[in-house]
């Protein structure tokens, strides 16, 4: 009978490659919206099981580590999440796997957390002050950094102009000893400082 049984389960179980691509898109999916995916994926998982490994535990588990990317405890607690029949009461899977094994979850330990002592607040607004502070001097400094290289622009472009008149009184073709040729070499020579300004 427990053969018919394991015959009528792997004709029903859907193709390994086909429960391969479905668990895949359910796992991308539970990134983004969550527990109905990972649900969906743990139904997938033990189809997949049940279907095609036939209590070999450690194939099918080297099997769905390979599809899904995750370690086998994962594994584990979403299949038992998708396969609870108290599934309705939790809210998450971290509150399924933290709930005691008595009550329908998994029973595991959660980790050591940080302990918020009372002064703990206090500080953090001390902190957030300090950086709040520390940003408006740096953004104040990088004004007056920039004022200051504007000052100094418009001090070159008037040295520029300075001596562009100076020299255009010594080269100027009108005047004695000048030259068009110079002329035209110091309008292009200004012109490329003030550019590089």
């Amino acid at each position: 009978m427990d053969n018919v049984a394991t015959a009528e389960q792997r004709a029903v179980a859907r193709p390994l490659k086909i429960l391969a691509d479905l668990i895949k898109h359910d796992i991308a999916d539970a990134e983004l919206a969550g527990r109905p995916h990972y649900e969906a994926a743990a139904i997938k998982l033990i189809e997949a099981r049940d279907g095609h490994f036939d209590g070999q535990l450690a194939q099918f588990y080297r099997w769905a580590e390979k599809v899904t990317a995750k370690s086998q405890a994962t594994i584990r607690a979403w299949m038992a999440f998708g396969s609870s029949t108290n599934r309705n009461s939790f809210k998450n899977r971290e509150q399924f796997r933290y709930t005691p094994k008595d009550q329908g979850g998994l029973g595991q330990q959660p980790r050591a957390t940080a302990i918020r002592r009372d002064w703990a607040a206090p500080v953090d607004l001390v902190a957030q002050r300090a950086h709040e502070e520390a940003r408006r001097l740096a953004l104040a400094e990088s004004l007056t950094r920039q004022q200051e290289r504007e000052a100094e622009r418009k001090l070159a472009l008037r040295l520029v102009d300075i001596g562009f008149k100076v020299l255009a009184k010594e080269l100027h073709p009108d005047k004695l000893g000048g030259d068009r040729d110079a002329m035209a070499r110091l309008n292009r020579v200004r012109d490329r400082l003030k550019e590089c300004i």
